[in-house]
């Protein structure tokens, strides 16, 4: 972005270990923007934008058309008021020392200490919607104590009310329902100069007084452009496109303003209004225009320039509510002001002067109550170019120009070259032999920008080695003491909320970076191999989990592994073992036993249980240990591994180690003992019946559950069942139709009754 534009400005910050802490950067696009409309902006942070986890600070504003618009960005490694400072420090830097007129953030104390220190000048307020979501769940309860205190609460926040009205009708509230002591009433009126637009009335906020434009712009970023899981450059690249997509939006509002448009009324100021403002501005003003035919004017008997406005329907049960607003409407000297500052405040007529003008039949309204960044004129030209991308060539050409000229030559010839195959090949010849001359000259300007980059790096080198040679003692040596020079990734930040140890708040550092996606593997021409994931190795190399190459020298693995160790029951879970130890650790390709066997004592992730695994590790110990020597200690270890074991019992070793019968390690040990023991004691030679138990009846008897008595059994008592149910439904049908002949009343039976009759 530097590159195509000189005036995007960035900075970061790194901590004592060279790693990036805060970054903070604006197009020139953003920075123009905040010429024209930045005096009043919002400033908020959402999390999980990234994968670092750094919180994303944007400071959003409002343009001419309404829309939320982007000023500036920032990523910050912690909440703490020096991060604070510094990001607001390098915006007002990138401003050009421009301070807001009006700041709304959340209630962030570091935020709020940050502020008044790099803002002197501007007015600090407080969001509504995060107060008032702050104490959502004490004011639920009295809602529910007290159904109509809601809506008077919300009427007495949304009424243009003045400072003392305010406090007037707030007193009232608490008397009423008796809220003296109620904690929640207690600390909204002891924060209420920092949300109520009742104290802040005559301060320019440009209809904001909530951060939702930033929290709408969070969610645009997050729905749309980035992912939890993106690096760096990545984001940077999504929020650049999301700052492009605003603009486009900005543009398309733009050329819609510039339509016609047709006046509801016959009122000069209307025509006026409809002529200078934009058409999303125009819209405001002429909604509140309809709504100001519901008020009622008279004239005040001590000036005549005086109004009184107030609404037809004025309700009873408020007494602050049947307030008259004053207005001081004089044409002579073109004042017209109204006692609720919504002017003011906002840079819009209220509906009380709109009913003012109506009454008055005004023709003009005078032009400094017009305000320029509301206007259709409202974007100014700076000193610097505003765009972000180069819409020029070095000697001056339009690049869009040149692009509708080639575009329509090309189309020229693709229409009239199609209708022969020899024109077609002709044709096709020349854009190829025009494609690859274009690539040759391609490479010919890299070729000499490298050339420029490397002597450059010689003649520095040399500078350098004069210097510590002292051939050039009158030439003041320069320190090269750049520590931005090698930037390490920034770790994982912690954010609000999160689950982190009282360590790791101290230090200020967390875990390393989650791993993200992996990159795609390149092949000779520099294409991705692949879209898809490994899941063995966990990389993007065109081969899946059967093809890998891991799993195939996992296999070479186990039967090795099988050949010192020999066949055992657990081969499958030793399988996934040494699975996920290649993809966690490169092992080369190699066929020495030696080498390819695995340690026991590591912890590797398998797909079952985690206590299977630990109980298994016990086993295949003291199975090694019965195989070397047969000692008395073996059966003291096994005794106290039955005690500690699992809560169910093995059928097999009659031992609670955390297995059954089917993976019972001593499972073929045990059973050629019984066998040699039946031998000695009947003479006669025993066989097993089998290895594997039933799924049905969990027992090793030589079958399977298909072959399963028990499931014959089952089967043949469901069908039983089920022709008797057939048998019963056959038999009722049978009785409802003889019932149905009996009570039939067709005409034929109705004949056959008479004649009885």
């Amino acid at each position: 972005m530097k590159k195509e534009n000189e005036n995007f400005f960035y900075d970061y910050k790194v901590d004592d270990e060279n790693r990036l802490e805060n970054v903070f950067w604006s197009n020139a696009s953003s920075r123009a923007a905040y010429a024209d409309f930045g005096d009043c902006i919002t400033f908020d942070t959402t999390y999980k934008s990234n994968k670092h986890h750094l919180p994303l600070a944007v400071f959003v504003g409002v343009n001419n058309h309404l829309q939320s618009t982007i000023f500036g960005v920032a990523l910050m490694g912690n909440e703490s008021e020096e991060s604070f400072k510094w990001v607001f420090s390098r915006f007002l830097e990138c401003m050009g020392g421009k301070q807001p007129i009006c700041i709304l953030t959340d209630q962030c104390p570091a935020m709020a200490k940050a502020i008044p220190k790099i803002f002197p000048r501007t007015l600090h307020k407080f969001c509504r919607w995060h107060i008032m979501n702050k104490h959502k769940d004490p004011l639920k309860k009295l809602y529910k104590l007290f159904p109509d205190l809601k809506d008077q609460l919300t009427a007495i926040l949304n009424h243009p009310l003045m400072p003392s009205e305010f406090e007037d009708a707030w007193k009232a509230l608490i008397e009423k329902y008796n809220l003296h002591d109620i904690n929640v009433m207690i600390n909204l009126w002891a924060e209420r100069k920092l949300w109520i637009s009742a104290y802040w009335k005559e301060v320019f906020c440009a209809r904001m007084t909530s951060t939702q434009r930033s929290e709408s712009m969070n969610f645009v970023l997050k729905r749309g452009f980035v992912t939890e899981r993106d690096n760096l450059h990545i984001f940077a690249k999504q929020v650049n496109n999301c700052v492009q997509a605003r603009h486009e939006a900005e543009n398309a509002e733009a050329n819609a303003s510039t339509g016609t448009r047709k006046t509801v009324t016959r009122y000069g100021f209307e025509a006026q209004v409809m002529d200078k403002y934009t058409r999303a501005v125009y819209s405001v003003f002429r909604e509140r225009q309809y709504h100001s035919t519901a008020f009622r004017i008279k004239t005040s008997q001590d000036n005549p320039n005086n109004y009184l406005v107030h609404h037809y329907n004025q309700s009873k049960e408020f007494a602050w509510s049947r307030h008259e607003f004053r207005v001081l409407a004089d044409e002579a000297e073109g004042r017209y002001e109204c006692e609720c500052k919504l002017w003011e405040h906002t840079g819009l007529f209220c509906h009380h002067v709109i009913a003012v003008f109506e009454n008055l039949r005004l023709d003009e309204i005078p032009s400094k109550y017009i305000l320029q960044r509301y206007t259709k004129d409202a974007v100014t030209n700076p000193d610097f170019n505003r765009r972000d991308y180069r819409t020029t060539t070095e000697d001056g050409t339009s690049i869009e120009y040149r692009r509708t000229i080639l575009y329509s030559e090309a189309v020229k010839i693709i229409n009239k070259r199609c209708s022969s195959e020899a024109k077609f090949q002709i044709a096709l010849s020349a854009f190829r032999d025009a494609n690859s001359r274009l690539d040759n000259k391609d490479a010919e300007l890299e070729n000499n920008e490298d050339a420029e980059m490397e002597n450059n790096e010689q003649s520095s080198n040399q500078d350098n080695t004069t210097r510590e040679t002292g051939e050039q003692n009158d030439i003041p040596q320069a320190e090269n003491n750049d520590p931005y020079a090698d930037i390490q990734p920034p770790l994982v930040a912690i954010t609000k909320g999160s689950k982190t140890t009282d360590a790791a708040r101290k230090n200020g550092k967390c875990k390393p970076p989650v791993p993200a996606r992996p990159e795609p593997e390149l092949d000779e021409y520099g294409r991705p191999k692949g879209t898809r994931i490994c899941g063995t190795c966990n990389k993007i190399d065109g081969h899946n989990s059967r093809t890998c190459k891991a799993r195939q020298l996992a296999k070479k693995l186990l039967e090795t592994h099988e050949k010192v160790y020999g066949p055992t029951a657990s081969s499958g879970n030793i399988k996934v073992r040494i699975r996920n130890l290649l993809a966690r650790q490169h092992i080369p390709e190699t066929d020495d036993e030696e080498k390819l066997d695995t340690d026991e004592g590591e912890c590797f992730e398998d797909e079952t249980d985690d206590e299977e695994y630990e109980q298994e590790d016990e086993d295949e110990d003291i199975t090694e240990q019965e195989e070397t020597q047969n000692t008395p200690d073996v059966d003291d270890k096994l005794e106290n591994l039955n005690k500690k074991g699992g809560q169910r019992k093995c059928s097999v070793c009659n031992l609670r180690l955390g297995h059954y019968a089917s993976t019972c390690p001593n499972k073929e040990k045990i059973l050629q003992q019984q066998i040699i023991e039946r031998q000695t004691s009947d003479g006669a030679i025993v066989k097993p019946k089998g290895v594997k138990a039933c799924g049905t009846c969990n027992k090793i008897r030589g079958h399977n559950s298909r072959t399963c008595e028990r499931r014959q059994l089952e089967e043949q008592l469901l069908h039983l069942q089920s022709t008797e149910n057939d048998s019963n439904t056959m038999e009722d049908r049978s009785k409802e139709k003889k019932n149905r002949k009996k009570t039939q009343t067709t005409p034929a039976a109705i004949r056959r009754s008479t004649r009885k009759r």
